[in-house]
């Protein structure tokens, strides 16, 4: 009996024991701070790479199918040190017709992605009449290292849009014709 009063007043565990309970939750805690980390980086780098695209393109008042090659490479090393498999990019050149300014499409070129459908709505009032400019959207899907089976992947999107700097109306042609300058 002596010893089993002794062993009810030991307190020696305790800490081990907190320990044990507080480990889980403190190592959870230090995961999500690195993968939160990590995701701004990664949207960062997106925001990035969109901006170099765009700011490529927009740079004479035509492009051809290798600068527009050209610059989605650009935008791919903009992402490194990071893996690029998951990097996409839709460009387009977009022109305001008529009273109305309605933003059309008159060349486009995806890669990796899907066409981002509200691209010409998202243009609107950027213009007046024959005007235009370049639209560029980059997505990069981005998986947490830890804590991927509680978030799940994270699309991150972004669009630039910028106007030609040597053309007058800020339109950027393709030189080479065709609706995806390719």
């Amino acid at each position: 009996m002596r010893t089993f009063k002794k062993w009810l007043k030991d307190d020696g565990a305790t800490a081990a024991i907190e320990a044990g309970f507080l480990f889980p939750l403190l190592m959870l805690i230090l995961c999500g701070t690195v993968d939160t980390g990590l995701a701004l980086v990664m949207n960062q780098k997106t925001t990035n790479a969109s901006h170099t695209v765009c700011d490529l393109l927009s740079r004479g008042a035509s492009v051809s199918a290798t600068d527009v090659s050209d610059a989605i490479i650009a935008g791919r090393l903009a992402l490194m040190p990071y893996s690029t498999t998951t990097y996409g990019v839709d460009i387009a050149s977009i022109k305001f017709i008529g009273v109305a300014k309605v933003p059309t499409v008159q060349w486009r070129r995806t890669e990796n992605m899907s066409s981002n459908p509200a691209l010409d709505d998202n243009a609107t009032g950027l213009g007046f009449q024959n005007e235009g400019v370049v639209a560029v959207t980059v997505q990069y899907t981005y998986t947490p290292l830890f804590t991927s089976y509680f978030a799940g992947p994270m699309v991150m999107s972004v669009e630039s849009f910028a106007r030609s700097r040597k053309s007058t109306n800020g339109y950027v042609t393709c030189s080479t014709g065709g609706a995806t300058c390719s």
